[in-house]
């Protein structure tokens, strides 16, 4: 690499660096917690995890079509948007509630219910931002994600991430040793040689040794936060099996007549029947019920693959099984549980959750890299006007 372009090549590295450094360390402490979501949630929240002994033995669960009526009785002001079901059995179902008019704003958007009882067990506002047990994991989701912003936090926090992808691949081309030989002292810490050989060397090797697996962090955020424009390229590349369109737009309309989310579901799961269910919701506008399957080893918690029900009649419209889609299908499909963990299982999410420390360490050594550059830069710059 000539000398030139390497000069500038530090300086892009080192000052997106410093301006990018506050936001990788809040994604990455964010989500190292974020690897384990549901298992923080489930010890700060254990109601909206777990029913109690005496509910759970008290008779059969009630079909959903019960459960959805109870919530619409009991939050007339909202409208049932989706169920989700936990792999436990004896797990609270999880509702989620929508504003009936655009600019509403509901006290509590989630809701715990009791599937045996159709008790309501416990409920949040996944908006609400505060560090309150209820409130905490919701919060660090949308920090994470959306920066607290909704839509155009994703958009800028998908750019970010973009930048910070450059950023590591500089690194990495500044970091690749010229020679063979010169992995050794790439990936060695030398010990005994002052604080600032080590916060280099740290910077220099932790990067070698983990940058691939950030690069990966990096991109997939990017990708997931930036549909509109990853899609698109995606697609151009390979085509990607789109959703079912509008099948009814009669059903629009609350007077016409719609099979019940009992019926939407029992149809996803004969089609299925290997898999369980892990979430449905109703698509009102575009008459369509959508059903998230689970497989037994499936690439995600929440399950990979949507089934879409006609909420006319019942029959099946489409399944999408990203991994046996096109290649545009595989890629998009893999993107979260590369993203989470979750592709490796457990100690995927290990993995991620020890990731989300190295953005601090790489600020704190980087910005002690810099420093020391600085004086350097200083007294030579006072040496050369002495001089002069």
């Amino acid at each position: 690499m000539k000398k030139a372009i390497r000069h500038w090549l530090v300086k892009l590295h080192r000052y997106s660096g410093l301006l990018l450094s506050l936001f990788i360390v809040m994604a990455g402490l964010t989500g190292a917690a974020l690897a384990f979501n549901d298992d923080i949630d489930a010890w700060l929240n254990p109601q909206f995890y777990h029913l109690s002994p005496s509910s759970s033995a008290s008779g059969s669960r009630q079909t959903i079509d019960a459960l959805a009526a109870k919530v619409e009785h009991d939050y007339p002001h909202a409208k049932l948007g989706f169920f989700a079901m936990e792999q436990d059995p004896n797990a609270p179902l999880q509702a989620k509630l929508r504003p009936r008019k655009p600019n509403d704003e509901l006290v509590m958007d989630t809701v715990f219910i009791d599937p045996v009882t159709a008790t309501v067990v416990g409920e949040r506002n996944t908006k609400a931002v505060g560090l309150a047990p209820q409130n905490l994991m919701p919060f660090l989701f949308r920090l994470h994600r959306y920066l607290l912003l909704d839509k155009p936090g994703a958009i800028i926090s998908g750019s970010l991430g973009l930048l910070w992808l450059a950023t590591l691949l500089i690194g990495f081309a500044l970091a690749w040793p010229r020679h063979r030989k010169g992995w050794g002292k790439a990936l060695s810490i030398k010990r005994g040689a002052g604080g600032f050989r080590l916060m280099y060397d740290l910077h220099r090797t932790v990067g070698l040794v983990a940058g691939v697996l950030l690069v990966i962090t990096a991109f997939t955020g990017a990708v997931m936060n930036l549909p509109d424009v990853a899609r698109p390229l995606v697609s151009s590349l390979s085509p990607l099996t789109p959703p079912p369109k509008e099948v009814a737009k009669s059903l629009a309309t609350e007077s016409k007549q719609q099979i019940s989310w009992q019926q939407a579901l029992a149809s996803a799961q004969a089609s299925m029947p290997s898999a369980t269910p892990a979430r449905i919701a109703r698509d009102d506008k575009h008459g369509i019920y959508q059903i998230r399957m689970r497989k037994a080893d499936d690439i995600q918690d929440s399950g990979s693959v949507r089934v879409f029900v006609d909420a006319a009649d019942g029959h099946v419209l489409r399944a999408l099984d990203p991994l046996t889609g096109s290649g545009g299908d595989a890629f998009i499909g893999v993107q979260y549980g590369l993203h989470t963990g979750q592709i490796l299982g457990l100690p995927g999410k290990i993995l991620v959750a020890f990731m989300g420390f190295l953005p601090l360490l790489f600020m704190i050594t980087g910005i002690a890299i810099w420093l020391k550059k600085r004086k350097s830069e200083t007294i030579v710059r006072a040496r050369h006007l002495r001089q002069a």
